[in-house]
């Protein structure tokens, strides 16, 4: 977990690239004016930032809708979302006072919170199923973890989440994942290309990606990785000196975003979830048809089956950070899960 290593109070963030390199770069301030589109804000409203983990996608529609539908008005906020340039941003900004709410995974928290005493919780829980995926082609699929012992399997990036899940997925079952080779393919559809010129046995690919293979009606067989790893994924993330002082902002943004998810998943609102979307990014949804097949997906990972988006699932929580701690991606062994997560604000919305 180095590389997501960030000085505290400092305002500094690790950065690497698909490469490999890693930078140490300083967090940018919000521009104050980041929500295109966004209706004249109330003078009596609060201010507020949002710290998207990466630019301005299809995944984080639920945000952008509540803007457009006034959802956030009506809780009394004024929303500001700025883009991220990775996860590392969006947690080192809302530490450093430059946003209110962020978002991040459980397996990149976690470890920050345990290990390096990073002063931030989940609030809420975005995505109730994994993102991401162990492609492979439909004559040759990878249906098991044992599978690709002694095989090559291509990644996002090295370093990051998708290798530490595929990691946790050998350690889940007994593996090592030393035996296990890992190369960059990188997160577009050409990430394709290695397993076609069997440069790799299977690649991590995620929802983004699949929506984009889908369309070109390309068929491989998708193994998620909660089968053998479970671990929440995109969560909202606050700081814990917020907790308290900023619990009805934060009670507010959180009502406002479980609204934009419900909206999201009608069919007849789609026009206008693009709309929305296409307000901070327009090549986003220049594409009307793949960018269709993403909204669809967002229902299926973020719906959890209760239907209450946002939920917090706290068996899985927990077995992730025993996971996470038995895979070595967390050192510490003590901490509970709920300095790393709390329900006290999904359960008043």
């Amino acid at each position: 977990m180095d590389r997501r290593s960030f000085l505290r109070n400092s305002g500094l963030f690790a950065i690497t690239t698909a490469a490999g390199s890693t930078f140490v770069m300083a967090c940018a301030p919000s521009t104050g004016n980041d929500s295109a589109g966004q209706a004249a804000a109330d003078p009596n409203a609060k201010d507020a930032t949002f710290i998207t983990p990466f630019q301005h996608i299809i995944n984080y529609a639920d945000v952008y809708v509540a803007i457009q539908e006034g959802y956030f008005a009506e809780e009394g906020l004024n929303i500001d979302v700025v883009g991220g340039t990775g996860t590392a941003s969006s947690i080192s900004q809302v530490s450093a006072n430059q946003g209110l709410v962020g978002k991040a995974a459980a397996i990149t928290t976690c470890p920050l919170i345990a290990d390096t005493g990073a002063g931030i919780i989940t609030v809420a829980q975005g995505d109730q199923k994994s993102q991401y995926s162990v492609a492979s082609l439909p004559d040759n699929p990878l249906t098991h973890p044992e599978q690709w012992q002694g095989k090559t399997i291509g990644v996002i990036s090295k370093g990051g989440s998708t290798e530490l899940l595929l990691d946790a997925m050998s350690v889940a079952e007994g593996l090592d994942p030393k035996k296990v080779k890992k190369v960059v393919t990188g997160a577009d559809v050409g990430s394709l290309e290695f397993l076609n010129r069997g440069e790799v046995d299977g690649f991590i690919t995620y929802i983004g990606s699949e929506a984009a293979f889908k369309q070109r009606k390309i068929e491989l067989n998708y193994l998620n990785t909660d089968e053998f790893a479970k671990m929440p994924g995109d969560s909202y993330i606050v700081k814990t000196a917020d907790l308290e002082k900023e619990a009805e902002a934060i009670t507010g943004f959180l009502r406002a975003s479980r609204k934009g998810y419900e909206f999201v998943e009608k069919p007849e609102n789609l026009d206008k979830v693009l709309e929305a979307v296409g307000a901070f990014n327009k090549v986003e949804v220049s594409d009307e048809e793949l960018a269709k097949l993403k909204v669809e997906a967002q229902p299926v990972v973020c719906k959890p089956a209760s239907g209450d988006y946002l939920s917090v699932d706290l068996p899985a929580w927990e077995s992730a950070v025993e996971l996470m701690r038995k895979s070595g991606i967390m050192k510490d062994a003590k901490r509970p899960v709920e300095d790393f997560v709390t329900t006290q604000f999904v359960d008043q919305i």
